[in-house]
């Protein structure tokens, strides 16, 4: 089974995509910029990054595999784990690439170091957009309007009639301008009287409207608390400590980089855990594959 193709169909659709036993990608949505340096536009993304500690298994991808396959729940848990540790044994000999997302390769300190794929966009509603290049704009000078054409010209000779009847009506309507400018600077002057006295009014009303409301009651909310107890898969129980110690040293070269020595037991044993889980739900699903894969005598331990 490919689990690449699967795993880049969920990008597009989750924000949060955790392989069980592997790791979690993660999407963080980044808006549209302007790069000045290249003078490029680029559209909204979702970037994507890699972090190596969230192990536990959401459910996303065991659900996608089952529901594509036609399989039960707990098969998919088997074939996902069965195929982190072909993932892993190749990361032993050299780089993991996955198409479309990116490449993986182990550091000097045996950490996992995640490349992704430049020019990938997971954000579904930028599908298909790139970048755009910006381009100048020329404007353009606006021509000055040419005046009408003058369709009928007064005669230069009049009669002095004529000009004293034309001063006459160039005086009257002088008056007339200037009693009405008079008129509507009354009336501004009124309206804002008006207005300023209504603003009086409310300023004195909302004076006096103050209310004692009293002290308020306190509000206590309890907080429930998170559940303390795990659950581990265990390897193996040994009398002996360097026994217990050797054994969570060699699963942890296998792929299981979470397995630890745990604290002596009240009957005085060591046992070995493969990982630990905060639901038995999920501490039964890796149980179930970790048996699949050469380890028949695992069992559950609630601590």
């Amino acid at each position: 089974m490919q689990l690449v193709p699967h795993i880049h169909y969920l990008l597009f659709r989750h924000d949060c995509v955790t392989i069980a036993g592997f790791g979690s990608f993660l999407l963080e949505r980044r808006s549209a910029h302007f790069d000045a340096t290249n003078e490029m536009y680029y559209p909204p993304l979702k970037q994507l990054s890699f972090n190596e500690q969230l192990q536990s298994n959401d459910g996303i991808v065991a659900k996608h595999i089952a529901h594509t396959f036609g399989l039960a729940y707990e098969a998919a848990v088997l074939e996902v784990h069965k195929l982190m540790i072909l993932w892993k044994e190749q990361l032993q000999t050299g780089p993991l690439k996955l198409e479309g997302i990116g490449t993986f390769a182990t550091n000097d300190e045996g950490k996992l170091v995640f490349s992704p794929l430049q020019n990938t966009n997971f954000l579904a509603a930028s599908y298909a957009l790139g970048q755009v290049a910006a381009q100048p704009i020329y404007r353009t000078v606006v021509e000055e309007k040419t005046p009408p054409p003058t369709y009928f010209t007064l005669e230069q000779r009049k009669s002095r009639r004529f000009a004293g009847v034309a001063a006459a009506a160039v005086a009257v309507l002088a008056m007339l301008a200037v009693g009405s400018e008079r008129y509507l600077d009354a009336q501004a002057n009124a309206l804002w009287q008006a207005e300023q006295a209504q603003r009086e009014e409310v300023r004195a009303q909302a004076a006096i409207s103050v209310y004692d409301l009293g002290a308020l009651p306190t509000l206590n909310i309890a907080l429930p608390t998170a559940p303390s107890s795990s659950y581990h898969v265990i390897a193996g129980s040994f009398r002996s400590e360097q026994n217990a110690k050797n054994l969570a040293k060699r699963l942890k070269l296998l792929g299981y980089y979470q397995a630890q020595r745990l604290p002596k037991t009240d009957r005085g044993f060591y046992q070995v855990s493969f990982s630990h889980f905060p639901t038995q739900r999920e501490a039964y699903n890796a149980m179930s594959a970790i048996k699949g894969a050469n380890y028949p005598d695992a069992w559950v331990l609630k601590k």
